[in-house]
């Protein structure tokens, strides 16, 4: 499935007039992942899920310590929750994989305003724009839902202060949390913010493919998880 060309014409736009719909994203979002996707078995059982979350590594052998969480997250099973978690990341990802989507103790894990991470300007930056990024979609999950609209407006403060300090290419080429850029760009009342917001979201989006030409699996099942919520 591929954009028509004045639907594709809305991604390269220079102005935020005409910003692409929730459909035409997913639609583009689409295109680009069903290929690295073929073997997920997002349809299979849940000793077949595991053994899948078991073995998963990205295209360079390599696993995160968010990866268990987030793909029993998307695949829809429940994994035992480790005894060792630093990151906010993690801390997020690991919450919701329990079921305990509770806004209230999911703000007291993040910095009140801007950055999530609390010292986050003390962090590398790529570390850092990985673990605000990981962060921040996870957040938006958990205050989805448990329907919390201040947390809501927390994370598109948080993406907002993305689009002032950090850039969207900063070595990750992961598209965590693109879905509240694209929310930010379209329920932004400042055409400075929305504009910043929608090319970030771009810049994260094109940014998978740079490395293979195709999202790499783990940027694609990010974009799977994108897309779902974007559909509604």
């Amino acid at each position: 499935m591929s954009l028509d060309n004045d639907s594709l014409r809305l991604f390269m736009a220079k102005d935020c007039v005409n910003l692409p719909t929730n459909k035409q994203w997913v639609s583009h979002i689409r295109s680009l992942i069903e290929r690295p996707l073929v073997g997920v078995p997002f349809d299979g059982t849940g000793d077949q899920k595991r053994v899948y979350i078991d073995s998963f590594a990205d295209e360079y052998g390599n696993r995160r310590s968010t990866d268990r969480p987030f793909l029993a997250y998307l695949l829809g099973i429940t994994l035992e929750k480790p005894n060792d978690m630093n990151a906010l990341d993690q801390q997020l990802w690991w919450m919701i994989q329990a079921g305990n989507s509770d806004a209230e103790s999911a703000a007291t894990l993040i910095a009140p305003t801007d950055a999530l991470v609390p010292d986050s300007n003390l962090l590398a930056i790529e570390y850092r724009t990985m673990v605000e990024l990981c962060a921040l979609h996870a957040l938006w999950v958990i205050a989805k839902q448990s329907n919390s609209q201040a947390l809501i407006e927390r994370c598109l403060n948080a993406a907002a202060w993305h689009t002032r300090e950090l850039q969207p290419d900063n070595a990750i080429n992961r598209p965590w949390a693109t879905q509240v850029f694209i929310a930010l760009s379209q329920q932004s009342d400042d055409e400075e913010v929305s504009h910043l917001a929608h090319l970030h979201a771009q810049t994260l989006i094109h940014n998978t493919s740079i490395n293979m030409g195709v999202p790499d699996i783990l940027s694609a099942m990010v974009l799977e998880d994108i897309a779902n919520q974007l559909a509604g």
